[in-house]
């Protein structure tokens, strides 16, 4: 007997089961809306808003400096390396200078001095000949031949002497250089020293290595690189669509992904007048600094950042999130939207009911909007007004529809 008992409750509690089921699935077909969606309301708030700009970049040493030897020769000693901290004038590293520089410039002196007596016997032909043309004894061709050979000796001069001033240059910065007679030099070890207080970022150079000046043709050889930890900065590229709101002196912070919940200070000080095209953008933009303000040893050159522009910012006011304010747009001639803004509205709940208001805005940020004109403080609006003026107009043309006897 209580087996048959318990079977018949079970075969209840089944029975009654099945029945909701079925009571959900047939709501479901017959697209029965009498469930109530609940929408919490939003309330009108004071506080501060700020309006950013953020872009991405790189952090950098403002000052950053390559250096070079300004006498050849091989490098004897080496004194820092990457990593060093040095002081200015610190001692670098020791050149001997290349013995061969004597030889080059009794060399180069030598040949200044053919030049000009070349010149010298050119100038002298050409006189005779204009003499003889006068005197009817040889052709015009003769005298512009002559006039030609001039030419030549006075650019081959200009030649020799720049490339002597430029070899007398070389030899004559090495402050430890001495006279001995008057076409040769006898030369000391050369010392490379910092050019101010820093870091040594790169020494591409080994002890042993040939390296060429900086007065050079080539440019001379990259002995060190090095730049200034105390003064940073962050390079980063600004849209054309957003140049109109940037000028010089904007406030900034900057994160970096190393240091999270850190911020740091910063000020906008150039912006390339100029916009470029990036290989593979279609977009213009321009390369701006932006200054971090302050020493932070914390951090280094090449940290990704993150540099928030503040564009705008007001304190003390009534604002609400983007979403509880609706943007109408104008209609043109066939009633479709066009992109001017004709007003903005919001949705205060009264009672059971959300009354349409339009309201004055200022300042925008991402996510909040000032609040002029139109609501109070503690009202209470709609939390997705432009969703709520979507649902009001498909409502208003249905009922249009159903006036008029046209088609949904």
């Amino acid at each position: 007997m209580p087996k048959k008992h318990k079977s018949k409750r079970k075969r209840w509690i089944t029975a009654i089961i099945v029945l909701l089921v079925l009571v959900i699935i047939g709501n479901m077909f017959r697209g029965d809306n009498s469930v109530e969606i609940v929408i919490e309301p939003i309330e009108v708030k004071r506080g501060e808003i700020i309006r950013r700009l953020t872009e991405s970049g790189s952090i950098e040493m403002d000052r950053m400096v390559e250096v070079k030897s300004q006498v050849s020769g091989r490098i004897m000693r080496l004194y820092s390396d990457v990593g060093d901290s040095i002081m200015a004038e610190a001692l670098l590293a020791v050149i001997e200078p290349d013995p061969n520089k004597a030889l080059q410039l009794s060399g180069k002196r030598a040949s200044v001095t053919r030049a000009q007596m070349e010149l010298t016997e050119q100038q002298r032909q050409l006189d005779q000949k204009r003499l003889n043309y006068i005197d009817g004894i040889i052709p015009r061709d003769e005298i512009e031949r002559a006039e030609y050979l001039f030419v030549l000796a006075v650019n081959s001069l200009s030649q020799q002497k720049l490339e002597l001033q430029i070899l007398e240059r070389e030899i004559s910065v090495q402050s430890r250089a001495v006279q001995a007679v008057s076409d040769s030099f006898v030369f000391e070890d050369y010392e490379i020293a910092a050019p101010f207080k820093g870091i040594v970022t790169e020494r591409p150079v080994e002890i042993g290595e040939l390296v060429t000046s900086a007065v050079s043709t080539n440019q001379g050889t990259i002995l060190f690189k090095v730049g200034d930890p105390d003064h940073l900065i962050v390079r980063v590229e600004i849209s054309e669509i957003d140049i109109g709101e940037i000028s010089q002196g904007v406030e900034a912070t900057i994160k970096v992904d190393a240091l999270p919940g850190q911020v740091f200070p910063g000020l906008l000080r150039h912006v390339a007048p100029t916009g470029i095209i990036r290989s593979g953008s279609a977009v213009v933009t321009f390369d701006a600094e932006v200054e971090i303000v302050g020493s932070f040893h914390q951090l280094r050159h090449g940290m990704t950042a993150d540099v928030d522009l503040i564009l705008g910012r007001v304190e003390d006011t009534l604002y609400l999130p983007v979403e509880g304010v609706a943007e109408i747009f104008r209609k043109d001639e066939e009633g479709k939207d066009t992109e001017e803004i004709e007003r903005r509205v919001v949705f205060v709940k009264t009672g059971d009911r959300w009354e349409e208001r339009e309201v004055s805005i200022g300042l925008e940020s991402n996510t909040r909007i000032e609040i002029l004109d139109g609501v109070e403080l503690g009202e209470e609006v709609h939390p997705d007004a432009q969703e709520e003026w979507k649902r009001r107009s498909v409502n208003e043309r249905e009922s249009i529809d159903r006036e008029t006897g046209r088609p949904g």
